[in-house]
């Protein structure tokens, strides 16, 4: 496959179904892999703000956000323990049709259903309640290395001008 061929609307939702497979079952360094070498995760506060300028709950260059992934793969942290499980849902595929050249832009919904276990007996807010997160996200993809690969991902939380509780886990 070329850089200039268009992605399909199967292939579009392929990838992003194998993306919330890979987030739900925690194997977050193999989604780290989804990201070109460049790649941000970027959840910003405003829609149609830039990540270079504007407030941001999340903007994760590669070095941020390969930080944020060994944090919570390998070092304890009280934001995770226990750990958040997940199912992300995905609606809404959407493949832009214009001119791609190198990279193609996907929009979808999404809802995160996440809950860490336990009670709030354990003193931490929000144990054994299961609560969900609504976005829209816009990727952006590109062609690289034998497959599509994240160059940019978006997430525009529908909530995002409300008080935000823990948000360490992947959207």
């Amino acid at each position: 496959m070329t850089a200039t061929q268009r992605m399909t609307q199967a292939e579009a939702e392929r990838f992003l179904h194998r993306e919330a497979r890979l987030l739900d079952e925690r194997r977050l360094e193999e989604w780290e892999q989804l990201f070109t070498p460049d790649g941000l995760y970027w959840l910003p506060m405003t829609d149609g703000g830039d990540p270079e300028r504007d407030p941001s709950v999340i903007c994760d260059d590669p070095a941020q956000r390969a930080m944020r992934i060994h944090q919570i793969v390998h070092q304890p942290r009280l934001s995770q323990m226990p750990p958040s499980r997940t199912l992300h849902f995905v609606a809404n595929v959407d493949v832009e049709d214009a001119d791609q050249g190198e990279d193609v832009v996907v929009h979808c919904n999404t809802i995160v259903y996440e809950l860490r276990p336990g009670n709030a007996y354990d003193f931490q807010v929000g144990l054994g309640r299961q609560r969900s997160v609504a976005a829209h996200c816009e990727y952006t993809l590109r062609w690289a290395d034998e497959g599509w690969r994240i160059a940019r991902k978006k997430v525009l939380l529908l909530d995002r001008d409300l008080p935000l509780h823990n948000l360490t886990f992947f959207i």
